[in-house]
């Protein structure tokens, strides 16, 4: 359940306790190279709503994307500081249930490092209908694109300039990165690996969504069992009208 604490309550707590909030790092300035295909359209459009149309970085409201019958997943990466240069993580997330489904951290933000995180999300999870990200030429690669076509998967990218349009994947980082530990410490990748490992664990199986009320895996375990014993009431339901005609045939 979620906590329901206000702000000023979770700031005074977190005063007594010691703790200090990260502040957020400053914006990163990437190295684009061409993009190799045509930008898709924004697949999950229609599923939006503006908050105020007329000034659309206000917000969204997000309910329709999230429905599990749009089946869609998001798709971005960011910087991690790490000592005197920059580490990349990729990260694909189940819009349903908010879980991280795939990761991967790289020294490059190439095309291969987002290929790595969708391919390791295709591992444990079934394949999405849509599969949403910005403009990035990493997204916009060959590779990227043969990698959805053997899937299945429909391409679906924000325009660009508008963040707002992939926000599901905004949020999850400003997240992340105000909960990290500082970095300034971190003798090597594999230890930094392991660091990042924990706390998209953490997010997936332990701190509550606001949203959600619960943590992302507790609320696709439950969406799982609805599904299974609604499919098992209808299974039932099916054979009992079976029975029911065959023993009105020998009754005739």
């Amino acid at each position: 359940m979620a906590l329901g604490w206000s702000e000023k309550k979770c700031r005074r707590i977190r005063n007594l306790a010691g703790i200090k909030a990260q502040s957020m790092q400053r914006k990163h300035r990437y190295n684009r190279s061409s993009a190799e295909v045509i930008a898709p359209a924004n697949l999950l459009k229609p599923y939006a709503s503006f908050k105020d149309v007329e000034r659309p970085q206000d917000g969204m409201r997000y309910n329709g994307m999230a429905d599990k019958q749009v089946r869609a997943w998001a798709q971005d990466f960011t910087f991690i500081r790490h000592q005197a240069s920059f580490c990349y993580l990729a990260v694909v997330l189940d819009l349903h249930t908010r879980q991280i489904v795939g990761w991967q951290l790289g020294a490059a933000h190439t095309a291969e490092l987002i290929c790595a995180a969708l391919l390791s999300a295709l591992s444990k999870h079934a394949a999405p209908n849509i599969l949403h990200s910005d403009q990035g030429s990493e997204y916009l690669s060959e590779r990227h694109q043969r990698l959805c076509d053997n899937y299945g998967i429909r391409m679906s990218a924000s325009r660009r300039g508008s963040p707002w349009q992939n926000g599901f994947m905004e949020r999850f980082f400003a997240t992340l990165k105000n909960e990290l530990p500082s970095f300034a410490r971190v003798s090597d990748l594999a230890e930094l690996f392991e660091i990042v490992a924990r706390q998209i664990h953490y997010y997936n199986t332990k701190r509550i969504h606001t949203s959600l009320g619960m943590p992302p895996v507790v609320f696709a375990e439950q969406a799982a069992k609805r599904f299974t014993d609604s499919l098992t009431d209808s299974l039932l339901k099916i054979s009992t009208l079976r029975k029911h005609k065959v023993s009105q045939k020998v009754g005739a």
